[in-house]
């Protein structure tokens, strides 16, 4: 009986041990974060938007672009584009000054999104859309301010821009519509 209940006991505090040693290795290996976004106004990229889908069409030829998103850490500027084939998200970043292409990644597409379902419902069709200059002009009819960052995505098959800014201590976003510029959502954080 004690020869039982001394191994039971090894066999917990085992246990327990490499359960803590587990957790402690899982800390430790998280990939800490490098990049943060600045509230610093956006700068005019170099490279259009135009010319960023046509090195990601050139990159992954027969998808679509799905997102679109300028972001600015730092003084380095990107567009982030995700898109998707048939059967594949695809991701890649393009430099905004330079047009060097970095990042590129893919993942394969849950079996039910697969064979071009997930692709036609998510597709950005450009000229259907007001363009990225007229999108931050009607935004900023809502707020006064700078922008920060702008991005482009379908949401429940409705492509909307989403404008984010800032004015002294507020934060702005403003969601529109984005074949017709009509206001979507607004909000602003003090």
């Amino acid at each position: 009986m004690r020869t039982t209940i001394l191994i039971t006991s090894l066999l917990t505090l085992g246990l327990l041990t490499g359960c803590t040693a587990n957790q402690s290795k899982d800390v430790t290996t998280q990939a800490p974060k490098t990049e943060t976004t600045t509230n610093q106004a956006l700068q005019k990229p170099k490279i259009t938007l135009e010319k960023a889908g046509a090195l990601y069409q050139k990159q992954y030829p027969n998808s679509d672009l799905t997102e679109v998103e300028l972001k600015q850490f730092g003084r380095h500027t990107f567009y982030e584009l995700t898109g998707m084939s048939d059967n594949e998200e695809l991701h890649m970043h393009v430099d905004a000054n330079n047009g060097t292409v970095s990042q590129l990644g893919k993942e394969t597409l849950d079996t039910d999104e697969q064979n071009g379902r997930e692709r036609q419902q998510k597709r950005l069709i450009f000229d259907q859309l007001i363009s990225v200059k007229q999108a931050m002009q009607k935004a900023q009819r809502y707020f006064s301010g700078t922008i920060v960052k702008w991005s482009l995505e379908k949401d429940d098959g409705r492509a909307i821009w989403e404008i984010n800014g800032k004015h002294k201590r507020q934060i702005m976003q403003v969601k529109l519509d984005a074949e017709t510029g009509a206001l979507i959502e607004k909000e602003i954080d003090d």
